[in-house]
C-alpha cells in the first residue's frame, strides 16, 4: 500500500493507519537505539520527508511515542526526545519486577513441557548471537524468551508488561552495548532463570528474574549518575525475596 507524501490528497482510514504504524516503528528504532540524542529537538517537517509520510500520520506516531515515554511535547507544538531520566530508569524497572514476577507466578507452574523446550531453544539462540555481540538478531529472541515465561498471566497484564518494556528498551540498549561486562553477565543471568524455570521452581525463577532486573538497571544507572540510590528497585526486589536487607549483586 502506497504511504501518503506531504502535499497529497486525502486518503482513507485504512491508508492513514498504515503510515501511522509504519513511521512509528522507525523512529521508534531511532529514538531506542540513539540515532536520535536524548534532548534533541525533532523537525516534523524533516520528519516527514525522512520516513516518507504526510504531517497528519507523523504527528498521530508522535503521539504514540509520547505515551510510551521517548519524546516529550512542548508549547508551540515543538516535540523533543526524551532525556534519559534516572527516577524513570528507577521507575520503570520497580515496575517490571513487580509485573513480571507476578506474571511469571501465575504462568510457570502451568507451562508444557513442550513450552519450557522452545524457552530452552530461544535461551540457545540468544546465546548464539550474544557470544558475537550482535544486538540486533539478540534482541528478539530476548524479548520471546522472556515473555514465553509470561504468557498465560492474561491479557491486561501482559498489554502493561509489554509497555513497561517497550519504554526500557532504550536503557536496555545503553546498558548492552556500553557495559563491557554486559554480555557474559546476561548469558549467565538468563541461564539461570532458564534452569530454574526447567525445574519448575517458581521461588527461584522468581528471585532470579528479579535480580536479573535490578543488576541491569543498577547498571544502566551508574551510566548516568553513578552515585543515585535506586530506592524503587531496591524495594521491588525486597518483595521478591523477602528480605529487609537484600543487596543487588
Amino acid at each position: 500500500m502506497t504511504v501518503t507524501r506531504a502535499g497529497d490528497g486525502a486518503v482513507d482510514s485504512g491508508e492513514r493507519e498504515h503510515g501511522v504504524s509504519l513511521v512509528h516503528a522507525r523512529l521508534r528504532e531511532a529514538l531506542i537505539r540513539g540515532e536520535l540524542e536524548a534532548g534533541q529537538v525533532l523537525s516534523q517537517v524533516q520528519l516527514a520527508e525522512r520516513y516518507g509520510v504526510s504531517r497528519t500520520p507523523l504527528r498521530e506516531a508522535l503521539r504514540l511515542l509520547e505515551r510510551e515515554g521517548l519524546v516529550v511535547s512542548e508549547p508551540r507544538r515543538r516535540v523533543r526526545v526524551a532525556p534519559f531520566s534516572i527516577e524513570d530508569l528507577d521507575q520503570i524497572y520497580a515496575v517490571r519486577i513487580s509485573l513480571e514476577i507476578l506474571a511469571l507466578r501465575l504462568t510457570l507452574p502451568r507451562l508444557t513441557d513442550e513450552e519450557i523446550a522452545r524457552i530452552a531453544e530461544l535461551e540457545q539462540t540468544m546465546r548464539r548471537h550474544a557470544e558475537n555481540h550482535d544486538y540486533d538478531a539478540w534482541h528478539e529472541p530476548h524479548r520471546e524468551f522472556h515473555r514465553s515465561c509470561l504468557t498465560l498471566a492474561g491479557d491486561r497484564l501482559l498489554a502493561d508488561i509489554d509497555r513497561a518494556a517497550d519504554h526500557a528498551e532504550r536503557y536496555r540498549f545503553s546498558y548492552t552495548t556500553q557495559v563491557p561486562t554486559a554480555w557474559g553477565q546476561g548469558l549467565r543471568e538468563h541461564h539461570e532463570i532458564l534452569v530454574a524455570v526447567r525445574d519448575r521452581n517458581v521461588e527461584a525463577a522468581s528471585v532470579a528474574l528479579a535480580r536479573h532486573y535490578a543488576r541491569v538497571a543498577l547498571s544502566a544507572a551508574a551510566l548516568l549518575v553513578p552515585e543515585y540510590e535506586p530506592r524503587a528497585i531496591r524495594e521491588a526486589l525486597r518483595m521478591v525475596v523477602r528480605s529487609p536487607d537484600v543487596e543487588i549483586v
